[in-house]
């Protein structure tokens, strides 16, 4: 829970702050807001910003000083004060990121500066403050990392968009976006809506923070910081705008950086008139990801697989959305990182790390047509909870004797149809 002081209403009051700086940026489109870094260490909003970075349960940083430490020290409220002295002296200084790389779902690995947690505190408190003067002037076609809006939502407004007489989309695939992003240029866009020096000399270091260094780079995010990516956001949006302002009757939606134009015909003349706007941009697709696609093969955006085919009951086309091949590896792939058939944890623990993972991954598709997808899944957990358990009792063989799946369920192992999921929306199609 948040430790940031209520109002009189029961809300805190930095969300009626944001609510302020929002309302004011969307009923006055061109106003440019002047004083704004004085909010950025006020002490609600500095205790705001490391509650939500203590509950992200980040790794260290270059200093090597960890959220875990930080708590059980006491150093919490010290740290929020000495935080709050330098803002308002405008003495801060950003540390340079550790490097750490993740594999992309689509190929190559993707490269993540991981910064201290007192620049994740600074850098998520500048986004408290600045995030929703942008995000009134933010487009409805975009759904990655903004306030209540999310993945599942793309997804329902995709599948209505195929429904209308779609046949081919594009998939836009940028290549190494967030190192490409011109400082310039993004800085000239923040700059129209905000006129705070101080709050500005903030962001221009935040944009320069390297693995080893700070201050040399001119282009690119760094990838990882609580405030990358609503820079990306900013950015982009203006691809948003220029996309509708011309009236394209193609449809446009985006994740991030990840984006899909829906086209009833000239998918190709539609790719053409993205990589124009992009260039502009000085922004560079991946030619070897970017293809136009029949809507009849089938395209993954953000985890689903969206595709059109025969209903075998009423044999009518229909939109489909599956959980993406990719993303069914994936959780496996997890599930036996996270769990070993001879793993040294006691049955209990074991049951739980499997259930909090599947039980995310199956709510996020629980409105999509993922019947076979979590039958496969739970055969996949039972036969690895099942050599577990028999491993442990030292038995031979696969154990299907000694463990049936009514004795996994009575040990806890979440079934998927038991109806202990948290059933969000009503299923596409009402299939399941």
């Amino acid at each position: 829970m948040s430790n940031c002081v209520k109002a009189r209403n029961g809300t805190s009051k930095v969300s009626q702050l944001q609510r302020v700086l929002y309302l004011k940026s969307k009923q006055e489109v061109n106003y440019r807001f002047y004083s704004l870094y004085d909010k950025v260490w006020r002490t609600d909003v500095l205790k705001e910003a490391w509650q939500q970075v203590k509950a992200n349960r980040g790794a260290a940083g270059n200093d090597g000083v960890t959220i875990e430490q930080i708590v059980t020290t006491g150093y919490e409220e010290e740290m929020i004060n000495e935080l709050q002295q330098v803002l308002k002296d405008q003495s801060y200084k950003f540390s340079s990121v550790k490097q750490v790389s993740i594999p992309k779902p689509k190929g190559g690995v993707r490269l993540l500066g991981i910064a201290t947690v007192k620049d994740r505190i600074v850098q998520t408190a500048m986004k408290i403050i600045i995030e929703p003067i942008f995000e009134a002037d933010f487009h409805d076609c975009s759904y990655g990392y903004r306030p209540k809006r999310n993945a599942k939502q793309a997804s329902i407004a995709i599948r209505n968009d195929l429904y209308n007489r779609a046949a081919t989309v594009v998939e836009i695939d940028f290549e190494s976006y967030f190192d490409s992003i011109p400082h310039c240029n993004l800085l000239k866009l923040i700059s129209q809506k905000i006129s705070d020096g101080a709050i500005l000399g903030l962001i221009k270091q935040s944009l320069k923070v390297g693995i080893d260094k700070v201050g040399k780079t001119k282009v690119g995010v760094p990838q990882g910081s609580p405030i990358s990516p609503l820079y990306s956001n900013i950015y982009l949006n203006l691809i948003d705008k220029i996309w509708h302002k011309m009236e394209y009757p193609w449809k446009l939606h985006r994740f991030a950086d990840d984006v899909v134009l829906i086209c009833q015909r000239d998918g190709y003349k539609a790719l053409e008139k993205f990589k124009e706007i992009t260039g502009k941009l000085k922004l560079t697709l991946n030619r070897s990801k970017t293809k136009v696609t029949r809507l009849t093969e089938g395209f993954d955006f953000v985890g689903y697989n969206f595709v059109k085919r025969k209903s075998p009951t009423s044999g009518k086309n229909t939109i489909y959305i599956f959980p993406a091949k990719s993303s069914e590896q994936k959780i496996r792939n997890s599930i036996k990182y996270k769990t070993s058939w001879r793993a040294p944890i006691q049955p209990e623990q074991f049951v739980k790390q499997i259930n909090t993972m599947v039980r995310g991954w199956t709510n996020y598709y629980l409105h999509t047509n993922a019947s076979q997808a979590f039958r496969k899944l739970q055969r996949f957990i039972n036969i690895r909870f099942r050599r577990y358990l028999h491993r442990r009792s030292k038995g031979r063989g696969y154990g299907w004797k000694h463990y049936p799946n009514s004795k996994l369920y009575e040990k806890g192992i979440i079934y998927i149809g038991s109806g202990i999921l948290e059933y969000l929306q009503k299923p596409v199609n009402g299939l399941r």
